[in-house]
């Protein structure tokens, strides 16, 4: 009987196998009938899982869109500050079966990076504030994204170990970043409203928000691939590949543009201005990208491309910070750091302790600290102070020897165009966001996975791909009698 029953069951794997798939499908059937969306989110969960065991490296592109992709307009319930939607069970799903992948093959998890030490510290810190936080149930809000950062980078340390697979996460970005843009292009042609309440204020005036995202975010999420983008155009020996990348650049651009986002203009600008520095071919492509950007603006402001005249508009004219409301926050941070002697008030209750400081900011939609550094010294003083410029100090020195190990190679476009985006973002988050936000972090892990890559190479005396454009190639041969 028992001998009848495998060959009847070797398909699924014998009546061991056959039993399982019955379970699942017998808890699927349960989940539906509580709650379709779970059951839509089981079954992405699951196919995720089946994927990763497969192709773990398909695993990761998956962590990285999943981080882009998901926005507050799919969130079915909240966990503290975070939004719990289709994507995030994916996400833990798919991260726990990159960590089971690895166990397996014996890969090494916990790799030594240059800012590790110091993030440990702060977030160490952060945990610590707990016990004289004023919302502790919020403060657990807080640490869970941070411990998501630390899982997502050992993943991603973990399997992008070489350089296709580098080459390979990067593509995963720009095309996560075009869909974004696509999405968002269809849901306003079909007047779908995606704008949560708390936004519609901010999103006025023409303003992209994505989907449900606030226009700064909006704007951030898109923010980090561009100048990448097109570095990534520069190394393509395939015509059509240079295309799509600077076409996709482009889009990208235009679309964050659309979010009216002046600290989302100027970040890039700030980046750009540090790549073409590094570079004299950055620079020539730089000169000729801002030809481009200000003929872009003329287009879309004189012919309203896409509903965007007013969004860039307002970044066009409107160059300083016309609220109070920032500043009024950060009078608020400042004296928070002085009436706890440096200290800081613990992880979260800043919207506790709001109203005791200023009513009026307290019932607006801004009741934030507007910035990471204001948030630093409010939340958590002078030490996590003293320990994120720790972590800007090692991120630097990173990227220091990157560029010098990587001269000549292809990881040379990067390791100047990805700290670019970094750098634009760190003085844009003086005026917005907050210390946890993703997806820096999982762009911060990239590089520092790439340096590891050029360590490797360079230790060992193995040659990465060399850097020979074919955009100066190609010149070359032009100007050849």
């Amino acid at each position: 009987m028992w001998e009848r029953a495998q060959r009847l069951t070797a398909w699924s794997g014998g009546p061991a196998g056959l039993a399982a798939i019955l379970l699942v499908q017998f808890a699927l059937a349960a989940v539906f009938a509580l709650s379709a969306p779970l059951a839509v989110v089981a079954i992405f969960g699951l196919a995720a899982v089946v994927i990763v065991v497969d192709q773990p490296l398909l695993g990761v592109g998956m962590l990285l869109m999943a981080r882009l992709l998901s926005t507050g307009a799919l969130v079915f319930f909240r966990i503290g500050r975070i939004g719990i939607g289709p994507l995030e069970p994916a996400l833990v799903l798919c991260a726990g079966a990159l960590v089971f992948h690895a166990v397996l093959s014996q890969r090494k998890l916990l790799h030594d990076f240059p800012w590790r030490n110091a993030y440990v510290v702060f977030f160490s810190w952060i945990c610590l504030s707990m016990l004289w936080s004023l919302d502790r149930s919020g403060g657990l809000g807080e640490i869970l994204p941070m411990l998501i950062v630390i899982a997502n980078t050992a993943v991603i340390l973990c399997f992008i170990d070489d350089w296709d697979a580098f080459r390979l996460m990067l593509w995963f970005w720009v095309i996560s970043c075009v869909l974004i843009g696509v999405i968002s292009i269809g849901v306003d042609v079909l007047g779908i409203q995606v704008t949560s309440v708390e936004f519609k204020a901010a999103s006025g005036g023409g303003r992209e928000t994505g989907l449900g995202q606030q226009p700064n975010w909006f704007a951030m999420n898109l923010m980090f691939i561009i100048h990448t983008c097109f570095g990534m155009a520069l190394l393509e020996q395939r015509r059509w590949h240079r295309v799509f990348l600077a076409l996709a650049g482009f889009f990208i651009f235009f679309m964050m543009l659309r979010s009216g986002s002046r600290g989302g203009a100027y970040a890039t600008l700030i980046g750009g201005v540090l790549a073409a520095l590094a570079h004299p071919l950055f620079r020539k492509w730089f000169f000729r990208f801002s030809a481009l950007t200000v003929l872009l603006f003329v287009i879309g402001i004189a012919f309203d491309i896409g509903s965007s005249s007013q969004a860039l508009t307002r970044i066009g004219t409107n160059v300083s910070i016309n609220s109070n409301i920032r500043f009024l926050n950060w009078q608020v941070c400042l004296e928070l750091f002085r009436d706890t002697w440096g200290l800081g008030i613990g992880v979260s209750g800043y919207e506790e302790i709001l109203p005791t400081y200023n009513n009026y900011i307290a019932q607006s939609l801004y009741d934030y600290p507007h910035g990471i550094f204001w948030e630093i010294i409010a939340h958590y003083g002078l030490i996590g102070l003293i320990i994120v410029a720790w972590m800007v100090v090692a991120v630097l020195r990173m990227v220091q020897d990157c560029v010098r190990l990587s001269r000549g190679t292809q990881a040379e476009v990067f390791a100047w165009t990805m700290p670019a985006a970094m750098l634009g973002y760190v003085a844009w988050s003086f005026v917005e966001f907050t210390v946890n936000e993703k997806p820096f972090w999982e762009f911060l892990a990239l590089y520092t996975a790439m340096y590891l890559i050029v360590k490797r190479a360079h230790a060992a005396g193995a040659s990465l791909p060399a850097w020979s454009s074919p955009l100066r190639v190609l010149r070359r041969e032009e100007e050849a009698p």
